[in-house]
């Protein structure tokens, strides 16, 4: 019975791992996952570059290259790919190329051109996998193969991505579009201004030859300013530009040229950058002489947020001292750059800023096409020239359009989109050309002031842009000299309140700063030794305002807060000196008041002395007795004559002021105890006396009336009686 039972379950185990044994066999024949089928995004497609960005006519057919990459979006492997192109529908308005890069769609079946190459172009792709192709074909007027130059128009070129069944069908896995400009006809071409901005943040504070820092040392010494000049030298022999250019950053270069000192770690330590500003210097000179159809144009120094200092109240200048002037002409070799040139930051201003900028001497304003909106009877494609008229007289608006500039920056920088998006560049201003051949239009393009360009692709967008087939290069002077005709462009539009600022704590400081600083200049005596004692502090005063800082609000920050230190320690060495008892005594209603005023500068001074009653307490004034010079490194006691009126301890404030009527530091509060009668005080005592008097008096009338009156009763008392 055991044996046939241990038998029964020795059978059914064997029978359950027989099960469990082919249902594991049947999982294995079975796939882990279904694969997805294929679709139209099973493989994206990106553009890496098209070259040339425009096809130039021709009866004999002319390569053109587009690289592609590809990207598996799947799991599954991809080993045969094909790769097909259509040449879209001609695009010749600015919004269609806007709704076609913005929503790219396949070729209308009655307009689309099969795009032809000498052999197919074929990869493979893992899963997930990326792979970079060529696709070779040629431009060449009216033909069968390539692409057929047949319009004056922007074509879109139609890339699709193929892969083919087992079954020999065909699906589209993957499609992806570019666009280039191409002209059958040569049009009036479109002239192109490019502003070339050469700027960036100040890096010395109140002295001309210690730097806060070395970022400007590495910047020209393969840095961004390196590569900001390398695009030029390029550039410029063969496109005309305009140069807009920081004098600050060319002094600071020119003084690090003869050796400079760093604060560095608490210290001040010898710059290690001399050698690298004379070689950038030097390439910029050799650059200039090379190209002498570059235009040069000043910012005002270290480029000041012009329209956060008008909206506060505050000014600016557009002159150097004479010293920074002086080594600023040698640095760039004898050339005067204009000062007839405004950059605002983000292109915008209000119409109080832009009077400002006319009355300081500038005749164009460059600004973009939100500030200055096109008129009602232009089109988006109008000449980018306006007249603005100001209450200082007219200033002509060199006008970005938002469709360009919004390539500019990705497609020219430093790990930006490149020429991946140089075609869309290169379209976007074409266009023009295209909406009319026979009409010559201008535009004006401007990188971020800021711009760390890739020199080979920002050297590229520049020649694509303005020496095209379509294009010509010209200067803003050459625009506004009477190249271009302006057109109407709309009322100035001010910013929005959300735009980029200073920020209120650097604002209040310049606002301080630009108070105090004047006013410290009336305090010395000579002005030689306004030169050494406020050293830069003017020119420091602009250095915390620039541009910079509207994107930077800690640096400004910190600038702003050391330049107060710096004016507060000028203020806090001409001081009045408290009691040592903390306590002044007036023994009588017109006892000068004693006050001491120390000068720890080592100059003379001139200063005023105001004294007061705290909170405007009557009883107590004090006579001002006029400017006194105040001789280095000395106290010097003064005596300001008062009048009081009251008794009793009470506070005062002394205010020491600079001979315009700024006040040198905070009020200094002083206790006084008078002792001596006022005319008040007088006049109570001398009634109260007579009061007395009086009483005194009335009494005395009394007693005597009394007396008189007792002496008379006595009288009578006395004098016998006579009896009958």
């Amino acid at each position: 019975m055991r044996r046939a039972g241990g038998a029964r379950r020795r059978h059914t185990a064997l029978a359950l791992a027989g099960v469990v044994a082919a249902l594991g066999m049947s999982a294995l024949a079975q796939p882990a996952t279904a694969q997805q089928p294929l679709n139209g995004h099973s493989v994206t497609v990106s553009t890496l570059s098209v070259t040339p960005s425009t096809p130039v006519p021709s009866e004999q057919p002319a390569p053109l290259t587009v690289v592609l990459q590809l990207t598996n979006t799947t799991d599954q492997s991809l080993p045969s790919v094909t790769i097909g192109a259509d040449r879209g529908n001609p695009i010749n308005t600015q919004t269609a190329l806007d709704n076609a890069i913005k929503n790219p769609q396949p070729p209308d079946p009655s307009l689309v051109r099969r795009i032809t190459t000498k052999k197919p172009v074929t990869t493979s792709l893992g899963p997930r996998g990326t792979a970079v192709v060529e696709f070779r074909t040629s431009s060449e007027l009216p033909v069968d193969q390539g692409v057929c130059v047949c319009h004056d128009a922007i074509y879109p070129l139609y890339f699709t991505v193929h892969s083919a069944g087992a079954d020999g069908s065909d699906t589209t896995i993957g499609a992806g579009q570019t666009y280039v400009p191409a002209f059958k006809d040569k049009p009036a071409p479109v002239q192109v201004s490019w502003v070339w901005p050469i700027v960036d943040r100040p890096h010395r504070l109140t002295s001309d030859t210690v730097f806060t820092d070395e970022e400007l040392a590495a910047s020209i010494a393969g840095g961004r300013l390196d590569r900001v000049l390398a695009v030029v030298e390029k550039v410029g022999r063969t496109v005309p530009m305009t140069l807009v250019i920081d004098p600050e950053l060319i002094d600071e270069l020119a003084v690090m040229s003869d050796g400079y000192r760093v604060e560095h770690a608490g210290k001040v330590v010898t710059g290690s950058g001399s050698a690298a500003a004379r070689a950038w210097l030097a390439r910029l000179r050799a650059i200039l002489d090379a190209a002498p159809n570059l235009q040069l144009a000043f910012t005002p120094p270290s480029d000041p947020d012009v329209e956060s200092l008008t909206r506060n109240g505050l000014g600016w200048t557009s002159a150097l001292s004479q010293p920074a002037q002086t080594r600023v002409t040698a640095a760039l070799g004898g050339r005067a750059p204009e000062n007839d040139i405004a950059w605002p930051a983000d292109e915008a201003l209000s119409d109080d800023t832009l009077t400002a900028l006319v009355r300081q001497g500038t005749h164009t304003v460059i600004l973009n096409d939100s500030a200055l909106p096109s008129g009602s009877n232009q089109s988006p494609s109008a000449n980018a020239l306006g007249a603005v008229q100001t209450p200082a007289g007219v200033a002509y608006a060199a006008v970005t359009s938002r469709s360009i500039q919004r390539y500019v920056a990705p497609v020219l920088s430093v790990g930006g989109t490149g020429l991946a998006q140089l075609p869309q560049l290169v379209s976007e201003v074409a266009i023009r050309a295209a909406e009319d051949i026979t009409t010559s239009r201008f535009v004006v393009i401007a990188p971020p002031r800021e711009i760390d360009p890739s020199v080979d692709v920002a050297a590229r967008a520049i020649s694509d842009t303005a020496r095209a087939y379509w294009a010509t290069p010209l200067t803003l002077g050459q625009a506004v000299g009477g190249t271009v005709q302006p057109a109407d462009h709309g009322q100035l539009v001010p910013p929005g309140g959300a735009a980029a600022a200073l920020s209120p704590l650097t604002i209040t400081a310049a606002q301080n700063l630009s108070r105090v600083v004047p006013a410290l200049k009336t305090m010395l005596v000579n002005p030689a030794d306004a030169t050494d004692l406020l050293g830069s502090l003017p020119t420091a005063v602009q250095r915390a305002e620039s541009s910079a800082w509207r994107t930077d609000h800690a640096t400004g920050d910190a600038f702003a807060s050391r330049l107060n230190d710096a004016i507060t320690s000028i203020e806090s060495a001409v001081r009045i000196v408290k009691p040592s008892t903390g306590t002044y005594t007036l023994a009588s209603s017109n006892s000068p008041l004693p006050i001491t005023v120390e000068n720890r500068l080592s100059v003379p001074v001139v200063v005023r002395i105001r004294v007061s009653a705290a909170g405007g307490l009557p009883g107590f004034t004090a006579t001002d007795i006029g400017l006194q010079r105040i001789e280095p490194g000395i106290k010097v006691p003064l005596h300001i004559p008062t009048h009081v009126e009251r008794t009793g301890r009470f506070l005062v404030q002394a205010v020491l002021m600079t001979p315009s009527g700024e006040p040198v530091g905070a009020p200094v509060s002083l206790s006084v105890h008078s002792t001596a009668l006022g005319t008040i005080g007088v006049i109570i005592t001398v009634v109260a006396g007579a009061v007395l008097a009086l009483a005194l008096l009335i009494r005395f009338a009394r007693r005597w009336r009394g007396r008189q009156k007792v002496g008379a009763v006595a009288e009578v008392v006395d004098d016998p009686v006579a009896v009958p």
